[in-house]
C-alpha cells in the first residue's frame, strides 16, 4: 500500500497554512506517517481477526517506508516467508501435531509430523512414513520402527510445514480495501489538525 501525493494535495495543502505554506512538508511527512503506522495496526487487527496468530507475528511481517522532506511519499509493505505451522498454536498428540490456523475453524491433525528444534526455533516437520518411491516398507521393517534404524536408501526428505504468507492475506481486497480507505482518512484528519497546530502556534 503506497501513498504518492499529487501536486493537487500539495497546493491545497499550502493555500490552508497561507503565509506560512512552507511548512507544508511537516504537515504531509508527519500526516503520511501517522496514516501509515495506524493501516499497519489496522492490517494487524483484521489478520489476527483471520489467521491464529500472535499480533507480534503477524506484525513481523511489515515494513514502512516513511515520508520525508526529500520524498514526500510512503508505503506499507508486507514481505516473507510462509509463516512456521508451529505458529498456529502447534501440539505435539499420539498420531501427529495438531494445529489451529483460521480462527474460524477447529484444531486440526497433521498425521505423522513432529514438533523438533533446529537451531534455536522450534518448527513442524513432517516425513513420509513410506519407502521412496515405491509406497511400500523395507522387508521385515515395522512401520513403527525408529526412523534411525530404516536403511539410508529408504529414507526420503523431511520437510518444514507451513502456513499462509502474510503478504497474501494483507494483498486480499477483505483486508487491503478497508485498510486503505481508513488510512486515507486517518491522513485527511492528521493533515487538519497539523495545519491547525500550525497556524494556532504561529498566530499574532
Amino acid at each position: 500500500m503506497s501513498v504518492e501525493l499529487k501536486q493537487t494535495d500539495v497546493a491545497a495543502v499550502k493555500s490552508l497554512l497561507g503565509d506560512l505554506k512552507g511548512k507544508y512538508k511537516t504537515v504531509m511527512t508527519t500526516s503520511i506517517n501517522k496514516a501509515l503506522t495506524t493501516a499497519r495496526t489496522q492490517a494487524t487487527a483484521r489478520i489476527g481477526n483471520e489467521l491464529n496468530l500472535k499480533a507480534a507475528r503477524i506484525k513481523q511481517d511489515f515494513s514502512i517506508k516513511k515520508a520525508n522532506f526529500g520524498d514526500i511519499s510512503g508505503s506499507l509493505k508486507a514481505t516473507g516467508e510462509p509463516v512456521g505451522l508451529v505458529q498456529f498454536g502447534a501440539k505435539s498428540v499420539k498420531k501427529g501435531v495438531s494445529v489451529k490456523v483460521l480462527r474460524s475453524s477447529s484444531r486440526s491433525l497433521v498425521k505423522h509430523a513432529y514438533i523438533a528444534s533446529r537451531g534455536s526455533k522450534e518448527h513442524v516437520y513432517w516425513r513420509k512414513n513410506r519407502v521412496a518411491g515405491t509406497g511400500k516398507w523395507p522387508v521385515g521393517q515395522k512401520t513403527r520402527a525408529p526412523w534411525k534404524l530404516i536403511p539410508a536408501r529408504y529414507r526420503v526428505p523431511v520437510e518444514r510445514l507451513t502456513g499462509p504468507r502474510i503478504e497474501d492475506i494483507f494483498a486480499s481486497s477483505r483486508v487491503l480495501d478497508p485498510v486503505s480507505i481508513q488510512a486515507q482518512h486517518v491522513y485527511l484528519q492528521n493533515v487538519d489538525a497539523k495545519i491547525t497546530d500550525i497556524l494556532r502556534r504561529h498566530s499574532g
